[in-house]
């Protein structure tokens, strides 16, 4: 087994707000939408920052039994020996994918003790479609949040 060539240095949630409602409908699936953030530093192009912002709303179908928001924000960095004309490729795609995965995780954890069923998010990816610009933002990691953004709807 290899490490991966873009490494989890750490992350953290910023927003954390899930409502569970109490005129939910069983079965009512949630509409999930994302919003992607990719920052990279100034003066160490192989580290990058990605916020995930992850919406929970209800379908015009009914109202869903937990509404609300995750932000996660991750900061990475990309292993020596990778090509750097693919680094923002790996952060592109696989940045993301980790954080939705800690975000899933914590969302199962939160509603596995509320009143409904628990929310488990489906699997998803973050391979940018071919016609997709790239969005990053050059600055210092402590300013990427003001960085350009990707907006994703998942069904």
């Amino acid at each position: 087994m290899n490490p991966s060539p873009l490494q989890l240095e750490r992350h953290f949630f910023t927003k954390v707000l899930i409502e569970a409602s109490s005129n939910g409908k069983l079965g009512t699936a949630n509409q999930v939408s994302c919003e992607v953030e990719i920052g990279q530093a100034l003066e160490e192009a192989k580290r990058f920052q990605v916020i995930l912002r992850l919406k929970l709303s209800s379908t015009p179908d009914g109202e869903a039994c937990y509404t609300g928001e995750i932000h996660v924000v991750g900061l990475f960095q990309v292993l020596e020996g990778w090509p750097a004309e693919k680094a923002l490729s790996l952060v592109e795609s696989n940045g993301p994918a980790l954080l939705y995965g800690a975000a899933r995780e914590l969302l199962c954890n939160l509603t596995s003790r509320g009143p409904w069923p628990q929310v488990v998010l489906g699997s998803v990816s973050f391979i940018p479609a071919k016609t997709e610009k790239p969005v990053v933002a050059a600055a210092n990691i402590q300013s990427a949040i003001a960085g350009p953004k990707r907006r994703f709807k998942l069904d």
